[in-house]
């Protein structure tokens, strides 16, 4: 008797010194997700005043020319010292290459833009999609787990112990992000100190950051955030654009939606005077507008109506369907379905791709 008595005040200690250390695990497991919600909620925040209100101070051109590669030295004569612009412009564009990195797709960001590699089945000379591929499934998985322009780097919630990755392909292409070496410093140099050199090095390494780069713009938000931010020569450079523009399928004739959409393509147009291929991508949330063929008149009339003399132009409209945000799951779960615009019709899109890559003026709106 005595022993069983020995046991059960043991097992009574043991149980008083455990308490406090189940009452701090309940603690933690019941105040992390609140902290962690409200660090991201901030952090939102944050982001969506910074894509906002940032731009850069007011500078003086450095240059005047946008043509490419149009400044060589003239050749050397026996006696005198060459330079780096002696060499043929094909050279040079070669080591600026090697450089940068090759040609690649920009996703703009008000935090870290996100670089990725252009798809390999694209050509050479294609810096945006082709009609045949299908609408971004990285856009819809954004869209679905509450991701904008403004806040692009999402991920699922965690499910338990199971954390999910986020997001981490780009909107156009559906390439991974990586990270530009010139980005990283080497011996506290960085590869873009090239542009220090001089103004015609200056000149060229625009063209290749911003020529010959695919720069894709996610909504209104980014695309005044890259007027404001990018070099006042680069834009001049731009020459493939990709945007997707998100509207709202119960209020896509309210004035404010409206004229948000008609702004943004008319700023893309007045920016980028070198533009040649764009990629449109309107995304309708959630189902199918009000009046279908009055939205399809609209969009191909008012909205891109204003656009002239591409060289290439590609145009989707995929329509989410209404979707219920899961409790548990990865990217799948949070990918909302979609389909296809009920008012399309084949025969005016590409009437509308004949009026916009016509070398005629564009209607000034």
């Amino acid at each position: 008797m005595a022993k069983i008595t020995k046991d059960k005040v043991k097992d009574v200690c043991a149980l008083t010194c455990a308490w406090p250390f189940l009452l701090c695990i309940l603690c933690l497991k019941y105040s992390l997700d609140p902290v962690a919600d409200t660090i991201r909620g901030t952090f939102r925040i944050y982001r969506r005043f910074r894509a906002r209100t940032r731009r850069l101070p007011k500078s003086k051109s450095l240059i005047t020319t946008s043509s490419r590669f149009d400044a060589t030295a003239a050749p050397p004569t026996r006696g005198k010292k060459t330079s780096f612009l002696h060499l043929p412009p094909e050279i040079r564009l070669q080591i600026y290459r090697l450089a940068l990195g090759q040609r690649a797709i920009v996703q703009v960001d008000a935090g870290c833009s996100f670089w990725g590699a252009r798809p390999q089945n694209w050509g050479p000379g294609q810096g945006i999609r082709d009609d045949g591929e299908e609408p971004s499934k990285a856009l819809r998985t954004t869209i679905g787990l509450g991701g904008s322009g403004t806040n692009q780097l999402v991920y699922p919630p965690r499910s338990g112990c199971v954390f999910y990755s986020a997001v981490s392909q780009l909107i156009c292409g559906e390439t991974w992000h990586t990270r530009p070496r010139w980005v990283e410093p080497e011996s506290e140099v960085f590869y873009s100190d090239l542009m220090r050199a001089c103004r015609i090095v200056y000149g060229e390494l625009l063209d290749v950051l911003y020529a010959d780069s695919t720069i894709s713009l996610f909504g209104a938000d980014m695309v005044r955030y890259f007027r404001r931010n990018a070099s006042p020569e680069g834009l001049g450079r731009v020459r493939f654009v990709h945007v997707a523009l998100i509207v709202q399928s119960s209020s896509w004739d309210s004035s404010l939606q409206r004229k948000t959409v008609q702004g943004t393509v008319r700023m893309l147009r007045d920016l980028h005077p070198g533009l040649r291929q764009l990629d449109v991508e309107v995304v309708l949330l959630w189902g199918q507008p009000k009046d279908p063929q009055r939205f399809w008149a609209w969009l191909r009339e008012d909205v891109l109506g204003q656009l002239r003399g591409l060289e290439r132009f590609v145009l989707k409209i995929p329509v989410y369907k209404p979707f219920r945000k899961p409790q548990y799951g990865g990217h799948e779960a949070w990918t909302p379905k979609y389909e296809a615009l009920s008012s399309w019709d084949d025969s005016e899109y590409q009437a509308l791709k004949d009026k916009v890559t016509s070398s005629g003026e564009a209607v000034l709106c």
